[in-house]
């Protein structure tokens, strides 16, 4: 275990960037009623759903600086009322979203596919997988067949990686998947 490992009396993996709580990733990769690795070659761990950035004060107020400019800049540039007062609500949707805490999940590789809580996942949903390394916080981010689907991403305790990555290789290709530009834009901004 590193540094930015912090394990708790319950059993959870813990990432913190730098020792701060800025950014938390908790992964309890041992249900207790279910084994790490069931007799049938199940998976199973509870992890939330995404890494969470703390926000400070000073963040929400960019983002209301920048959307009132962008507002007032909409506003001299074309007189549209709707554009504007689109740009303000969408401003409010994404602090709204930003604030939201993540939840703890239950998450199942079985030999049918993968359950993330109640929904399950067949592997023929899937075209193949990758796993993303942010500083100590490990993901498997599974992309889907269908052109328009949203990306699948799990985040789990390193230590499991070797069983997850074994299990998901028999039934999916594993490709190699950088960043887009999306993603980049939104680790930068902490959301």
């Amino acid at each position: 275990m590193d540094g930015n490992d912090q394990p708790s009396n319950n059993g959870s993996w813990q990432f913190q960037s730098n020792g701060s709580p800025s950014e938390t990733a908790v992964v309890t990769p041992r249900s207790v009623a279910t084994p790490p690795t069931g007799p049938d070659g199940t998976i199973s761990w509870t992890a939330s759903e995404f890494v969470a950035h703390q926000k400070t004060p000073g963040w929400y107020a960019l983002l209301g600086i920048g959307a009132v400019t962008a507002t007032a800049l909409i506003l001299l540039i074309t007189g549209d009322v709707i554009t504007a007062v689109v740009i303000l609500l969408g401003a409010a949707a994404f602090g709204a979203l930003a604030a939201r805490t993540p939840r703890e999940l239950p998450y199942r590789l079985d030999q049918s596919g993968l359950t993330i809580g109640d929904r399950h996942h067949s592997y023929r949903e899937f075209r193949s997988f990758s796993v993303s390394v942010e500083g100590a916080v490990r993901s498997i981010t599974f992309l889907p067949l269908k052109r328009f689907a949203m990306l699948t991403t799990v985040h789990y305790d390193p230590t499991d990686e070797e069983k997850i990555i074994d299990l998901l290789s028999n039934h999916l290709p594993f490709e190699e998947r950088k960043r887009d530009p999306i993603d980049s834009l939104m680790w930068r901004i902490r959301f």
